[in-house]
């Protein structure tokens, strides 16, 4: 594993571990979260790789098997981007069921409010309309 891709996998350790220890998780089950906390911060760091190393990519790509079949395919690199972000989810879910449901609440609120005045304004306009 690459010294960035250790770094930034450290440091979303480093806050998820942050949020369920700041959140009252105890520290048995911060023990038993451990291996879904790693692993989820892994792929975090190389969804973020991936991320930058398909950004310039085509959805779809074409081939040619050399036995004279040619055509369109779907880029490999957005399929394992796609199956790498399910695996992601499906270890943010874990670790999102471990937080009380207070914390659960207050995290989905501070995700609805805008973080920018024009988001503050489109949202404005989306209410009134």
């Amino acid at each position: 594993m690459s010294d960035d891709i250790k770094a930034k996998a450290k440091k979303e350790e480093r806050r998820i571990k942050g949020l369920l220890s700041g959140s009252g998780v105890s520290a048995t089950k911060m023990k038993l979260l451990e291996p879904i906390i790693l692993n989820t911060a892994w792929m975090k760091a190389k969804l973020d790789d991936a991320r930058d190393a398909i950004k310039s990519s085509n959805i779809v790509i074409t081939y040619d098997n050399g036995g004279g079949q040619k055509g369109l395919r779907e880029n490999p690199l957005f399929k394992g981007y796609e199956n790498l972000w399910r695996s992601y989810m499906a270890g943010m879910n874990r670790i999102m069921d471990s937080l009380p449901d207070e914390v659960v609440r207050q995290v989905e609120e501070e995700a609805e409010q805008p973080k920018t005045m024009l988001e503050l304004i489109r949202n404005k306009h989306k209410r009134e309309a």
